[in-house]
């Protein structure tokens, strides 16, 4: 196995189930579904961290949102650019 950094490694491993250009997909509260998560429903994409705190607010594939007030774009670490993936800090 290479030798690889932390962030290297967690690009590898927590790999997102879908991929969609919803709204909430580049916001850095969003922990999206794993790929291999059997437990959520099919729509789901991800939970946001930040709404409904300290609880979390599931986010479909289908909920129309054009604007959100805890909207916070997420970083792009260098690491996952060159591998081609987005990943959240």
């Amino acid at each position: 196995m290479p030798n690889l950094t932390p962030e290297q490694f967690l690009a590898t491993v927590l790999v997102p189930e879908k991929q969609t250009d919803h709204i909430c997909w580049s916001c850095k509260y969003l922990k999206p579904v794993l790929k291999g998560s059997s437990f959520p429903p099919a729509d789901l994409i991800g939970w946001c961290t930040k709404i409904h705190w300290p609880f979390t607010w599931s986010v479909t594939e289908f909920n129309v949102v054009k604007k959100c007030y805890a909207y916070q774009a997420a970083p792009v670490k260098a690491v996952a650019a060159e591998a081609g993936t987005k990943t959240r800090t």
